[in-house]
């Protein structure tokens, strides 16, 4: 799985943009990649934007990322909003699932399969979307992680 991070520090936006194969451990590698990257600022709100990706997770492996991601140890380490946004019925049922796991976990998390209602429940303001791809107003600050 291929992920592209992109940060609005005036926003308190992060925003991961995934690509490829989406499976329990290129998960886990990823989120680990974020929360390591010197620019991950747990007070930014987090856009998951996986409508690129292939996702290979069955329901147990998307519970165990639910564990991966909440507290006490949360993968993320964020009180701040995390926006899902998928593509498809099967992967909205799946990224609802991995929400209501963080959810039960203290994490403030919700699936989307469209992005106008991910930008309208996420307090940062989202950069315009056309086609699924994202456009920006303003320069972010960009890294890349290959999982």
């Amino acid at each position: 799985m291929i992920t592209r991070h992109e940060f609005f520090p005036v926003k308190r936006l992060t925003i991961v943009d995934a690509s490829g194969t989406l499976d329990l451990q290129a998960a886990e590698i990823a989120l680990d990649a974020l929360a390591a990257s010197p620019c991950f600022d747990s007070r930014n709100e987090i856009l998951l934007d996986v409508r690129g990706a292939d996702c290979r997770m069955s329901m147990s492996d998307v519970y165990n990322l639910g564990k991966t991601i909440g507290w006490p140890a949360p993968a993320l380490p964020t009180h701040n909003k995390i926006a899902i946004l998928v593509d498809g019925r099967f992967e909205l049922e799946q990224a609802q699932f991995l929400a209501t796991c963080c959810m039960n976990r203290g994490m403030r998390i919700a699936a989307f399969d469209d992005y106008d209602k991910a930008d309208e429940w996420l307090t940062a303001a989202l950069p315009i979307d056309v086609r699924g791809t994202v456009h920006h107003s303003q320069p972010a600050a960009r890294s890349s992680a290959f999982a």
